[in-house]
């Protein structure tokens, strides 16, 4: 868990923001927020993209006693519906593409802002999808079925279209 989350807090950004730069400057791509408004608006960004990334963890470990990394050991032993899991199924998505989006908004990248966690976006709800909510409904069957009918999917508050 220590080098996952090593690997996500600071490898992945610097990696991120060293692509961004080099495409940024390789395209001639415009600056996202001119300064100073982009430090004023990224914290924006950042603290609502932590709180819903440590709320979710925290009701993660509190009301289904696991853990976010899904390992055998310690993936969570009951579908938990509390909490920000009341407004989206993946609160730690919605919080981790947020960070992105301010990351991006600070360093005035625009690929970081737009591209970077667009591409970020898309690989978590193809983990998601393909991988994460295909186990759960395994393990959890009719009541994650049920709760994933009632919940959307990343944005919180966003009514499910029925």
């Amino acid at each position: 868990m220590i080098g996952s989350g090593i690997y996500v807090i600071i490898i992945m950004p610097i990696i991120g923001i060293l692509v961004s730069m080099a495409v940024d400057n390789l395209l001639n791509l415009p600056k996202i927020i001119s300064p100073p408004y982009n430090l004023i608006i990224a914290p924006i960004f950042f603290i609502i993209g932590f709180f819903w990334a440590i709320w979710s963890n925290i009701e993660i470990y509190k009301r289904g006693s696991g853990s976010p990394v899904p390992f055998k050991d310690t993936h969570t032993l009951s579908v938990v519906a509390s909490g920000p899991y009341k407004y989206t199924r993946n609160p730690m998505v919605f919080g981790y593409v947020l960070i992105w989006i301010g990351l991006g908004i600070i360093i005035n990248s625009f690929f970081l802002t737009v591209g970077f966690s667009l591409i970020i976006l898309i690989l978590l709800i193809l983990v998601v999808k393909l991988w994460e909510e295909v186990n759960l409904e395994k393990r959890f069957g009719n009541e994650y079925l049920e709760y994933k009918k009632n919940v959307s999917f990343i944005i919180p508050f966003l009514k499910k279209i029925k």
